[in-house]
């Protein structure tokens, strides 16, 4: 008898322990959309419904990955209430209302210093402990925190806009200029690029990195592009807020790696206390040194006690991934996507060919710049193609809206792709953006004729046609990710309209197969976040202009 109740205790246990997760659930479930539904004002977020206290949603972050995790609960719960995830004890709050956004956005721009900043700089790019206080507003001293301002803020300030954003431009210019020649393409006949993608990636990450570091890096580090791309797949899934583990091992391994090549390149050409030549009469670049931009900063840091080679090494690592993760992937997708579309292909050449060295010296970088066409192209490929997280800590509770608002010291979490496919977000901006569907990419979409009946027509934009984006310019936070954003957007929309030009001014593209990279998109809304690239390899023929 006593076995009898033994055993049914037993299986009764079992019973109520495969049950409690999902009586647990539906708890949390019926808490979640009550939360919602409740009035008032000040609410805290709801939290997403999970099985298991403690855990919350940890497993399915691990097990699915936080790009593809972060995708599937947008998708579930949709609206525009902001909702928290727990990755075990560690809350984060998923922002996907555009007004909400914008006022995170706002507050972060207020600091700079931002704790998911300083945590990437711990947890990515190995920075020492030592230094991490410095960047902390409450830790830093008031002799230094001028100083950290002014290689945070004042240095993007004085290199990268007005004049002296051009001139570091047309010196890229130039750099990628002969690199594209020196590739052997011929005028007349065409080289297929088996896998453009890879091809691309190598030769925009190289100059683009020559412009900032010197030529000498990658005569030091030979290996350097190889590395970086292989570190910045595998800390593709971080999130500021993850515990520490969470960052793989191979990343660690591939960061030590970096870290050993950067600091011989420092010892090479940036030892002493007289390193930095950034005297007017000096040259704006030097194969050894890098830019005036990269000496300057790198001679501040050298200044501020604390900072030691390791700090500077993370520095450089950090200025290496802002330069590249999000714009070279934003270039390869512009230059697919308008050789995609011969007819697109020929306005740009020709919109560009009125500002090209045969019409003077040199490009006219500051009317490219602003060519509506590249302005709109640009922004539709930050939407479509670039998969951004935002980030921002705030200490204080932030008020959202007269509903909700945000729990101090949580991060919050705001997907740009989530964002950009919100129909009904862009049917408010600005209804004539949704002339085509948000899933398809259109280069003209925010080219809008003040006279609503006008549209374009295969690929020719009409007379009188402006770029906008609309009433939500927050929309465009591709490259707004204050952890990351070290050189400013500036740079980088001047960077990609000035490649876009070299190559379509000096060279003929055309996909191999239009219909199978069609085939080798990346569906729209898989990913949360994270390096979109095509499915398969995307061939292309390239070959040289002949001279006008």
């Amino acid at each position: 008898m006593l076995d009898l109740l033994s055993r049914q205790a037993v299986l009764s246990g079992i019973v109520v322990l495969l049950a409690l997760p999902f009586v647990i659930y539906y708890i949390t479930t019926s808490t979640f959309h009550r939360r919602l539904r409740s009035t008032g004002s000040g609410k805290s977020p709801p939290v997403v419904p999970f099985h298991v206290p403690g855990v919350f949603h940890a497993f399915g972050l691990a097990t699915t990955g936080p790009q593809t995790y972060f995708a599937q609960i947008l998708k579930q719960y949709k609206g525009t209430a902001p909702f928290l995830v727990y990755a075990g004890p560690q809350p984060f709050l998923v922002v996907h209302d555009p007004n909400q956004i914008e006022k995170i956005v706002k507050a972060s721009q207020s600091n700079h210093r931002n704790p998911a900043r300083i945590e990437v700089l711990d947890k990515i790019y190995g920075s020492p402990q030592s230094a991490l206080g410095l960047y902390a507003v409450k830790a830093s001293s008031d002799a230094d925190k001028p100083a950290l301002d002014h290689v945070l803020l004042g240095l993007i300030e004085k290199h990268f806009t007005g004049a002296t954003l051009i001139v570091n431009i047309e010196n890229y210019i130039t750099i990628i200029s002969t690199s594209l020649n020196d590739k052997m393409f011929q005028v007349g006949s065409w080289t297929q690029i088996e896998d453009a993608w890879s091809f691309l990636r190598q030769v925009f990450t190289r100059c683009i990195l020559t412009s900032l570091f010197g030529s000498d890096l990658f005569k030091q580090y030979p290996g350097l592009i190889k590395d970086y791309w292989e570190f910045a797949d595998a800390i593709d899934g971080f999130i500021p807020g993850l515990p520490r583990y969470w960052v793989p091992g191979h990343a660690v391994q591939i960061r030590e790696r970096l870290s050993r090549g950067i600091e011989k390149w420092l010892k090479a050409n940036h030892s002493g206390s007289d390193f930095a030549r950034t005297a007017d009469e000096d040259p704006l670049w030097d194969e050894f040194k890098g830019s005036k931009f990269v000496q300057e900063r790198d001679n501040e840091l050298v200044k501020i006690e604390g900072l030691d080679t390791q700090a500077r090494v993370a520095e450089m690592l950090s200025i290496i991934h802002a330069s590249t993760v999000t714009l070279v992937p934003c270039i390869i997708w512009s230059i697919l996507e308008i050789f995609r579309r011969p007819k697109v292909a020929q306005q740009l050449t020709a919109d560009v060919s009125r500002y090209s060295p045969s019409r003077g010296a040199t490009y006219n970088v500051h009317e490219i710049i602003n060519l509506r066409l590249i302005r709109s192209l640009q922004a539709e490929t930050r939407r479509l193609r670039i998969a951004a997280l935002f980030t921002h800590v705030e200490a204080q509770d932030l008020v959202l809206d007269e509903t909700w608002t945000a729990p101090g010291g949580v991060p919050m979490l705001a997907f740009t792709h989530n964002v950009a496919l919100n129909t009904e977000a862009w049917r408010k901006a600005q209804p004539a953006i949704l002339q085509r569907p948000l899933v398809e990419y259109w280069p003209e979409r925010f080219l809008l004729h003040e006279r609503a009946d006008v549209k374009s027509h295969a690929g020719i934009v009409p007379r009188g046609a402006s770029f906008t984006m609309g009433s939500i310019e927050v929309m465009d936070i591709a490259l707004v990710d204050k952890y990351q954003q070290v050189l400013g957007t500036a740079y980088a929309d001047a960077m990609h309209a000035a490649t876009l030009a070299v190559l379509s001014n000096n060279f003929e593209i055309e996909l191999c197969d239009p219909e199978l990279f069609d085939q080798s998109l990346p569906p729209p809304g898989d990913m949360a976040f994270g390096i979109l690239k095509p499915l398969g390899e995307v061939a292309l023929r390239i070959r040289k202009r002949s001279p006008r």
